[in-house]
């Protein structure tokens, strides 16, 4: 599912012989490789934003390290769930909305969206809802899987994200704009990604590099074990 907001940006290069700029002699390619290295590189980050899944909205705001651990919370036009990953197991908060939606079709959906509602529902490894979702890993080598697309991005002006200073990286093709904005002091973070047009439009903020995640699974007693036929853990 999250593979969607792969689409919110791709590293850029060319330079625009600009003297006064950050990162000075580098080209923008340079810049957007150095910013995606440090990115996939951190231990953790948090991304929070508005992309698009399967052409339908989808908002998240998940705090993420390189071992899959993370927390945070997904919301789309059919519900609103909290999401935990900790160690190998993935747990859903879900709304009445969120469940009636995961069982569509289902003879019985409304009994069991009423049952599961506000609920930590242990989920199946692999569970199409969460696949990618912590994958902090995965996120980043799709963004950077075609670096093709690194050709005829410019550098912009010097302006902040979330009061930090950042590098807008910025490149049009066809009716998209596609824009990496780059941390200009400490590391070359990508701050956030933003992209315009075209069939999937949206923006991911990143932050809250190599802070701990704070994931840790539930309280046994309040969990019903999805993988398990819905029987209460513990």
């Amino acid at each position: 599912m999250i593979c969607a907001t792969a689409a919110v940006g791709i590293a850029g290069c060319s330079d625009d012989g600009s003297s006064d700029q950050p990162f000075k002699g580098q080209s923008a390619d340079q810049v957007a490789a150095k910013a995606v290295t440090a990115t996939r590189d951190s231990a953790s980050l948090r991304m929070a934003g508005k992309v698009s899944a399967d052409g339908q909205p989808l908002t998240v705001d998940v705090h993420v390290d390189d071992q899959k651990n993370c927390k945070g919370r997904m919301s789309m036009e059919q519900g609103t769930a909290d999401v935990i990953h900790a160690g190998r197991t993935t747990y859903i908060r879900g709304d009445k909305d969120f469940w009636a939606n995961a069982a569509k079709g289902s003879g019985d959906g409304q009994k069991q969206a009423q049952a599961l509602s506000g609920r930590w529902v242990k989920v199946p490894v692999g569970d199409a809802r969460t696949t990618g979702l912590c994958d902090k890993q995965g996120f980043l080598a799709d963004m950077d899987s075609d670096k093709s697309e690194r050709k005829g991005m410019t550098k912009g002006d010097v302006t902040t994200v979330d009061g930090r200073k950042a590098l807008p990286l910025k490149k049009k093709k066809g009716g998209e704009t596609i824009t990496m904005y780059v941390a200009t002091e400490g590391k070359p973070y990508i701050l956030k990604l933003d992209q315009s047009g075209g069939e999937n439009p949206g923006t991911m903020v990143f932050s809250d590099y190599e802070k701990p995640v704070k994931a840790e699974a539930p309280p046994a007693g309040q969990v019903i074990d999805g993988t398990k036929g819905g029987r209460t853990a513990g």
